[in-house]
């Protein structure tokens, strides 16, 4: 449906060694309609159509805002706000991924206090332990043990250790 149904065929111009030929081409050129024509309905919706489209991202004006423009969304709909979708889906996204990331790093770092806890009291636990077999291993209390049982032949020695001399 073009209504810019003037066309004729092009002549292209070839130059060989100052020879000129003229050769006809297949393509066609649509020219512009005469200016006396009037523009039709369709053509004029389309411009309005452009005008409209043009003027709307001109605009930065936000509008009057009211409370009551920006509770029923009409604030929403401004060239400002339609422009900048991606940007606030990006931000939206970025705000999304730092409060997962910062709720995960929360629980690592209760995680490791948690650890850290049970740490001290493993240590606790372990120097008690060394503490009391430390003193169970002592000499008195192991001959202790054994005069009680009564059952050992070992005593504590009356006489001082000899001394062997070696000759060389």
């Amino acid at each position: 449906m073009n209504t810019f149904s003037n066309t004729m065929p092009m002549k292209k111009n070839i130059n060989i060694e100052d020879e000129e030929l003229i050769v006809p081409e297949e393509e066609t050129v649509e020219t512009a309609p005469e200016a006396d024509e009037e523009p039709t309905a369709e053509e004029k919706e389309l411009s309005e159509a452009v005008e409209r489209y043009v003027s709307d991202e001109d605009e930065d004006d936000l509008g009057e805002v009211s409370f009551k423009s920006i509770l029923g969304g009409d604030l929403l709909q401004s060239p400002f706000f339609r422009r900048q979708v991606m940007f606030i889906i990006f931000v939206a996204g970025l705000l999304l991924f730092y409060t997962g990331n910062r709720y995960s790093s929360q629980q690592d770092i209760i995680t490791i206090d948690s650890l850290k806890v049970r740490l001290q009291q493993e240590r606790y636990n372990v120097l008690t332990q060394s503490s009391e077999l430390l003193n169970l291993s002592r000499q008195s209390n192991i001959e202790q043990q054994l005069r009680l049982f009564g059952d050992s032949a070992l005593a504590n020695p009356t006489t001082p250790p000899y001394e062997i001399e070696v000759k060389k």
